[in-house]
């Protein structure tokens, strides 16, 4: 008993402590790590006074993918390193699967792949935390992004994790500006001039609105008669607005629109059909007499 606890000393005192150091460093490393890039992303950010900027977002996901690579470093790093005080022989281990083998396994590809298209991704600005971004299909917020996948959320709150190395084409619905258009039904009755009048009347009831002034970057236009449908003859106003602005915008001008129409007696166009009825007396016929 006193021979293991004297070997479990001296393996203490030569392996323990080194290990012991090995945690205390990677912790000191971590919080270091995340202290500066917390530090230089606001330093970056503060350089404009536009509070959530195109350049604070960008530098938000910028910083963000860098804390988390680092965090694998760093854990990756400790964990190589107990085990060599551990007695584990890295280097045969690290030879028989062999650095240039994994590169090229299936899984490694795939992975790598996802690194550099991610890499490539935060490189050309293509798209940022807080983005609207279409991508495969799916349409939604960027709410996290690292060198391996984009995490977005849906308009439903559903979540969709997308590896970068399957992204092919990308609609940012939210850089620099965007564009609120809305389509107006009236019936071929109503007097167009009238109804286009009416819808640059509220285009300048948004500008001139508290709230929906301030996402608006120009006044709205009517560009006038886009269609001649079925039942209806179809006008359009659009506008321009800030990033992600759109869809508030949008809803305004048709709020406004039904309730505005309404007052001047405009008729908006709905789907409908004709049914003509005719009445067409049956032919009478002379009666056969029997004998």
């Amino acid at each position: 008993m006193e021979n293991f606890n004297e070997q479990a000393g001296i393996w203490l005192r030569s392996h323990g402590v080194t290990i012991l150091i090995i945690i205390l460093v990677a912790i000191a490393a971590y919080y270091l790590l995340g202290i500066t890039t917390k530090t230089l992303s606001k330093r970056i950010q503060a350089m404009d006074d536009v509070e959530d900027s195109e350049l604070d977002r960008r530098t938000k996901t910028i910083f963000r993918v860098i804390h988390s690579t680092g965090v694998v470093i760093i854990i990756g790093t400790a964990i190589m390193m107990i085990l060599t005080e551990l007695g584990v022989a890295i280097t045969p281990v690290l030879a028989s699967v062999g650095f240039v083998g994994l590169a090229f396994g299936l899984g490694a590809q795939t992975l790598v792949k996802d690194m550099i298209a991610g890499l490539f991704i935060l490189i050309e600005d293509q798209y940022t935390v807080g983005d609207v971004v279409a991508i495969g299909g799916i349409t939604g917020t960027v709410e996290h992004m690292t060198l391996r996948a984009t995490e977005m959320r849906d308009l439903y709150g559903t979540v969709h994790i997308i590896p970068n190395g399957e992204i092919r084409i990308v609609a940012n619905k939210s850089r620099d500006w965007s564009r609120a258009i809305v389509d107006v039904a009236v019936t071929y009755e109503e007097d167009v001039d009238t109804a286009v009048a009416t819808l640059q009347e509220i285009g300048q009831m948004a500008i001139e609105d508290k709230m929906i002034g301030l996402l608006l970057q120009e006044t709205p236009v009517v560009t006038g008669v886009e269609g001649l449908e079925d039942w209806s003859v179809r006008l359009r106003i659009m506008a321009k607005t800030l990033p992600n602005g759109q869809w508030e915008v949008q809803r305004y001008l048709r709020r406004q629109i039904r309730l505005v129409f309404a007052e001047k007696g405009l008729d908006l166009a709905f789907p409908r059909h004709d049914v003509m009825v005719m009445n067409i007396g049956k032919k009478s016929h002379p009666a056969h007499k029997t004998k």
